[in-house]
């Protein structure tokens, strides 16, 4: 066989066009030179034809108009070119590695079959990892280790591979006949790898080429994967005792072993149904199911008469090797990870909300991107836009002596499981390189191990935010047991990082001025981008009275957004302009020092009664929400004192809104003053007022601003402009830490 075989992956799919979707895309990140896509769809309508609609051209499509597994998989077979035939659940996810390492197992001729490890739903817990079958169906999932002794013809225990991470030469499927058609679900695979071991193939079971199984229900399972129709199951288990096994067993040995089967069956859903899993007429249904199954299975399989696949008549669906459009990068692919403490969905604030856009735009150059952030209780692995995001629960470690500082427990626990996950994924593949926020010191643990070149991306750091948070800093009992070890932690990263990542001039200059650090060469500038997000779905805000203006402010409640300075202004300028309306949306949660919220010191000042029904704080919203009032608004106001950057400018900009921010940070950076947008003086309102008047008398500067802010979005800060830079400043890094790494091997 040649050392990179051709292989078809071949997708059964039924009423699942959701995770089929997925699926088809998640294929575009194998790490393989040449590989064709088959999919077989089944007769229910769900939306599954629009879907492979967008795939014209690229896969080869065919339709199997009965609900039968192994009908669908011998078109498959039929269509299929490769000399390996992979197939793939369409609720299934593999990981770059899949077929690379499912190849190499064909090492000698006599090899017919190999599969590998798969994980559940959660993608950290193995579902499967090597088993043995015996010739009556019943499966041996306690091996620890490959059983190669078991691969003889005729063996009573043979290996088993799962059918949703499962290969096969293609003669060797031809040779033995293809999938029995009578298993239209259940044991399908089974009955393969029997005859396959019979017929003196050899069955690989590989420790890797890993699959993830995102379940979903279908005709046989609900959505707790709770079997409601048993009769196929039943049936294909009699009939497979019978067709396999009565060389090994007696009558009476396979009719005991089925009743106990069944006798299991019965009281999982007799389970099912006492919890609610099931309905009383699924309940009800078993038992004549169960008949029906028992007489059909064991009629069929006394006749002795296999239904194999007529890959003559099949020779219809045969087409010649079409390979799959791959995401191909000249100088290969990198393997990048990305922290953050925060990740949609639900609210996240701005580094979130980064990360995110970054990730997927790294992702659709052709990169291998993993997001690493906190989870709940439960830790769980999923493929979402073509990035790999792991939301892994804080498992709580002893924080070593750093330096000789005490590191606080909440983000030390966050810091070193991040470090943790980080290594899992370098057992899969090569890292290149991880990226984390200088915020809550999130890369320490990395940086302290030492193995992999850490970049600290550059936020509003914590002695920055001190100084709008007079409460926090006043309190001794938090500055000594957090913010003062944090300082130090955050002091550490900016002097040992392999490299510093900017994404303003400003937040450079001031961490460096603020924390007593020199960057020098290691330090690069790559503004923020954005996805254009006017295209997404959005949820208009109620409309305002006729001639009614809406201003708009995104962000959290509090002095270092400057919402402080908003409030003092509309209180002059609301009273003037009767016609103005605004929506303040974000967490208006944060309290100042007297314990007393913003939102709540407005409300109960009696001199702000007239102006309640038109100053409105909405609290955090979700997208869809949010992306409507950046379309309703005619104004966004962002005063903050001080931005790093200021992601929600270019929200704004994008939907060619004129945007006030602050002469301060990274601002002045993202806004040309009087060209796409003006700024005020930060913590001034007369200031801020002045700005705000000029636009609310002045609806051809609002156009002529929000026009060359749409501009100046597309030019200049696009979620693509983002990811080019770092990448380019990811292969500065890694020839950096190479090139020093000959030099120390040389002396």
């Amino acid at each position: 066989m040649a050392e990179r075989p051709q292989i078809s992956i071949v997708i059964n799919t039924d009423s699942r066009a959701a995770s089929l979707a997925t699926t088809l895309e998640s294929l575009r990140w194998l790490d393989y030179p040449t590989y064709e896509v088959c999919v077989v769809y089944g007769p229910t309508p769900d939306g599954t034809e629009a879907v492979l609609s967008q795939w014209d051209g690229a896969i080869k499509i065919a339709k199997c108009l009965e609900r039968n597994l192994s009908v669908s998989r011998n078109i498959g077979v039929a269509m299929a070119a490769g000399e390996i035939i992979a197939f793939l659940d369409d609720d299934a996810i593999p990981e770059p590695e899949w077929l690379l390492e499912l190849a190499a197992a064909y090492n000698t001729p006599d090899v017919g079959g190999a599969g590998g490890f798969v994980y559940d739903s959660t993608g950290v817990v193995l579902q499967y990892r090597f088993a043995t079958a015996n010739r009556m169906a019943a499966a041996d999932l306690s091996w620890t280790r490959p059983a190669p002794e078991l691969n003889f013809p005729f063996s009573s225990n043979f290996p088993h591979l799962l059918g949703a991470n499962s290969s096969f030469l293609r003669r060797a499927l031809l040779g033995v006949g293809g999938f029995d058609e009578e298993y239209e679900y259940y044991l399908d695979e089974t009955d393969l790898i029997c005859r396959l071991v019979d017929a003196g193939w050899r069955l690989v079971q590989i420790e890797g080429a890993y699959v993830h199984h995102k379940f979903s229900s279908s005709a046989l399972r609900n959505e707790t994967k709770v079997v409601t129709d048993w009769y196929p199951i039943i049936k294909n288990k009699a009939y497979f005792s019978i067709v396999n096994g009565r060389a090994y067993a007696g009558m009476g040995e396979i009719i005991d072993a089925l009743r106990a089967f069944v006798a299991d069956a019965e009281r999982s859903t007799e389970w099912a149904f006492s919890v609610g899993f099931i309905t009383e007429e699924i309940r009800d249904r078993f038992r004549a199911d169960a008949d029906r199954a028992w007489t059909d299975g064991l009629t069929r399989g006394l006749t002795g008469c296999r239904r194999l696949g007529d890959f003559a008549s099949l020779h219809r669906y045969a087409q010649p090797f079409l390979p799959f459009t791959r995401n191909v990068l000249r100088d290969g692919r990198r393997c990048l990870c990305l922290l953050s403490f925060e990740y949609p969905p639900g609210p996240v604030g701005g580094i979130g909300r980064y990360v995110q856009v970054l990730a997927r735009a790294l992702a659709a150059t052709g990169h291998h991107v993993h997001v690493l952030t906190s989870g709940k209780e439960d830790s769980r692995v999923d493929f979402e836009e073509g990035v790999w995001v792991h939301r892994i629960a804080s498992r709580p470690s002893e924080p070593p002596p750093i330096g000789g500082m005490h590191v606080p427990a909440r983000p030390w626990y966050h810091a070193a499981t991040m470090l943790e996950e980080v290594r899992k994924v370098a057992r899969q593949r090569r890292v290149d390189i991880v990226i984390a926020p200088m915020w809550d010191a999130e890369g320490l643990a990395v940086m302290e191990d030492g193995e992999l070149p850490l970049v600290t991306s550059l936020h509003t750091p914590l002695k920055v935010w001190l100084e709008s948070e007079v409460a926090r800093a006043s309190d001794p009992d938090f500055m000594d047991n957090f913010a003062l070890p944090m300082i130090a932690a955050e002091t550490r990263l900016l002097e040992r990082s392999e490299a510093i990542l900017a994404n303003s001039r400003a937040i450079m200059t001031e961490v460096a001025t603020v924390y007593r650090v020199r960057f020098d060469e290691r330090c690069a500038v790559v503004p923020h981008g954005i996805d254009d997000i006017t295209r997404l779905p959005k949820r208009l805000p109620p409309p305002l009275p006729p001639g009614h203006m809406r201003l708009l402010f995104v962000g959290r409640i509090e002095r270092r957004k400057g919402v402080d300075v908003l409030l003092s202004a509309v209180r002059r300028l609301f009273t003037r302009h009767t016609h103005l309306h605004l929506d303040l949306v974000g967490d208006a949660s944060i309290s100042d020092p007297r314990g007393m919220t913003l939102r709540a010191a407005f409300e109960s000042d009696p001199e702000t009664q007239p102006l309640r029904d038109r100053v409105v704080f909405h609290g955090s919203v979700e997208d869809e929400v949010l992306r409507g009032f950046y379309a309703d608004c005619e104004i966004f106001v962002a005063p903050s004192r001080f931005e790093s950057f200021g992601l929600i400018l270019l929200e704004a900009m994008a939907f060619a809104k004129p945007v006030i921010a602050s002469r301060a940070g990274g601002m002045m950076e993202v806004v040309q003053d009087s060209i796409s947008g003006l700024l005020a003086d930060p913590g001034d309102s007369a200031s801020l007022e002045e700005c705000l008047e000029r636009l609310v008398l002045d609806s051809e500067l609002r156009m002529q601003l929000g026009c060359a802010g749409r501009a100046r979005y597309e030019s200049c800060f696009t979620s693509k402009h983002m990811a080019e830079g770092v990448l380019r400043f990811v292969d500065q890094v890694i020839a950096t830490r190479i090139g020093k790494a000959a030099m120390v091997q040389k002396c």
